[in-house]
């Protein structure tokens, strides 16, 4: 069975679930009919990493 390795280093930091998640937000995007839904699909998909992102950060300074 092959490998999979990551494009980037930093690729392999991210868990499992992220990398999925990124990947689903990438591929619901490419299908898109419209780019406006395409900017749409991705800016949800940010939005959420940034929430995510916040929560990290609370965790650690508390």
């Amino acid at each position: 069975m092959l490998r999979q390795a990551p494009a980037r280093p930093e690729q392999s930091s991210l868990p499992n679930n992220l990398t999925v998640f990124i990947n689903r937000a990438l591929r619901d995007a490419a299908l898109s009919e419209r780019p406006n839904d395409a900017i749409d699909t991705l800016a949800s998909a940010l939005a959420t990493l940034a929430a995510l992102a916040r929560m990290e950060g609370r965790r650690h300074v508390a």
